[in-house]
């Protein structure tokens, strides 16, 4: 039976071992061919190779139908004598760029794109990186499912020649898929001033608010205020890119508040604090040192000018007095 057991248990961390091996990459991740002759990347910007920010990834591989699939590609082009521009002294790199896959429905799908004129680097190497941008456009009836390809690079400077190949790629076309990350709003540093405050006086509520998504399903967010669980205020509609942030400012008068004191509590998206309304201001704090007022202290029915010097030459007074009188009487 133990056999049994442990036969089961090495089938089962197989199976989950080989599934993860099929996982396809996260579109953050490049995937390379070997050797890392060519690297491709899904996203949904591709601006042209920047040291920078050459691509923008898909967050999860999940297309929209009727949007449009990018692949950033990069690899290794020869250049010989005859592949300079004979004005600028420049390198002129020629590679191509194939996208070959399937559809879910089996039928086969291809698109293609051509490096720049430029390479990356300019070293004086004769194999020089370049960079291509494949575009893939999903028809808004397009079926939906799993779209599985792989990128091949071959150098037009060398007759075709296959540079690299990537391993099988896959990105999905789902109804409810978004470009990027959908939107997140967080709230945060919930303050209220002045606390405690004066019945009949204004009470300013302030709390900031961030987009810690996306623009996926970009849509303006409402930020209401509640006083003892009931709405009072609402702003108007914020519209944040992802990670942008903002203070919502809000004023509590007498309408929302009341005449007579009282405790609230303010929310606004999940966060409370305690206001305290009160009939007078609270009473300051004494100083010590400031001044004082009333009884005298000791210091003051102290004889003028009699000091602990006045003293000493008193009683040094007195003693000399002494000593002179008592010589007087020995005489």
């Amino acid at each position: 039976m133990r056999k049994k057991v442990q036969l089961l248990a090495a089938v089962i961390v197989g199976i989950a071992l080989l599934s993860a091996s099929m996982m396809p990459a996260l579109a953050s991740d490049p995937v390379y061919g070997p050797g890392k002759s060519i690297k491709a990347v899904i996203c949904v910007e591709a601006k042209g190779y920047n040291p920078y920010v050459p691509y923008v990834p898909h967050y999860n591989d999940h297309f929209p139908q009727g949007s449009t699939v990018k692949i950033y590609v990069e690899a290794e082009g020869y250049i010989g004598p005859e592949d300079i521009n004979p004005k600028t002294g420049e390198y002129i790199p020629k590679v191509k760029f194939k996208m070959t896959g399937t559809r879910p429905t089996g039928e086969p799908f291809t698109a293609s794109a051509s490096s720049p004129s430029k390479p990356i680097n300019q070293d004086s190497t004769q194999y020089k990186e370049t960079y291509g941008i494949i575009s893939f456009s999903i028809g808004k009836n397009d079926k939906i499912g799993d779209y599985r390809f792989r990128v091949e690079a071959t150098d037009s400077n060398k007759g075709g020649e296959l540079i690299g190949r990537t391993p099988y790629m896959h990105f999905y076309v789902y109804e409810d898929a978004t470009l990027y990350p959908p939107i997140n709003y967080a709230y945060s540093d919930l303050t209220i001033k002045p606390n405690p405050a004066v019945v009949r006086t204004t009470v300013t509520v302030t709390v900031n608010v961030t987009n810690s998504g996306g623009k996926g399903n970009w849509k303006g967010e409402t930020v209401y205020l509640d006083v003892n669980g009931m709405e009072v205020k609402a702003t108007k509609t914020l519209k944040l890119e992802n990670n942008e942030n903002t203070t919502v400012t809000f004023r509590l008068t007498k309408k929302e508040l009341g005449e007579v004191p009282a405790t609230f509590n303010i929310s606004i998206g999940g966060l409370n604090e305690t206001l305290m309304l009160q009939e007078k201001a609270p009473a300051a704090t004494p100083i010590p040192g400031a001044g004082t007022t009333g009884v005298a202290t000791g210091d003051e029915n102290k004889v003028p000018g009699f000091t602990a010097v006045t003293a000493i030459a008193a009683f040094t007074f007195v003693l000399i007095y002494q000593c002179r009188a008592r010589k007087r009487r020995e005489r």
